[in-house]
């Protein structure tokens, strides 16, 4: 079970960092590809048996952050037995996940790009940032995907590395 989970999480995290790519290039996908907003769900089907499978480990628990070094414990037990590729991989999309979040809030002014009576237009909770051309639209668009794929690579490659099994040995190249 763990393998296939570990598979939906590698294929999660390939097509994240794809739509990433992508989108920072500036390129909205959404409407050519609009299952790329399932990459949101997929997160759930890997998410829960990952906390599932960390529940127990010492560390992990509200019980054991009580005492001591919680935040150390905490990261101990998500890391501890990840393939080292892995968790460099999952520690990267961490600190990038949370850059890229912010470069994502900064482009969007804090608001969301949509379409009203047939003109672009940037809004927040209804009300009006400015309107756009259709170019600074669907920048805006792509740049949504780009906030959401930084977070997607991120849970996707946690997952990935804490449901990796035990079997599947990862060589590190010799340059590392």
């Amino acid at each position: 079970m763990n393998k296939a989970l570990c598979i939906i999480a590698v294929i999660g995290f390939t097509l994240s960092l794809i739509a990433h790519i992508v989108s920072v290039s500036g390129i909205y996908i959404g409407e050519q590809f609009p299952f790329v907003w399932a990459l949101h769900l997929g997160i759930f089907v890997v998410w829960l048996p990952t906390i599932l499978k960390l529940k127990n480990k010492t560390g992990f628990s509200k019980r054991d952050r009580k005492y001591g070094d919680s935040l150390k414990m905490f990261f101990k037990a998500i890391f501890f037995d990840m393939p080292k590729p892995v968790m460099i991989i999952s520690l990267f999309c961490f600190v990038y996940a949370t850059l890229n979040f912010w470069l994502f809030m900064d482009a969007g002014q804090g608001g969301t790009p949509s379409i009203v009576d047939g003109k672009y237009l940037l809004q927040n909770h209804g009300l009006l940032i400015k309107e756009l051309t259709e170019s600074e639209y669907f920048k805006l668009k792509a740049n949504e995907i780009r906030g959401f794929s930084g977070h997607w690579m991120m849970f996707y490659s946690v997952a990935m590395g804490v449901l990796w099994p035990k079997e599947i040995k990862v060589t590190e190249p010799s340059y590392i």
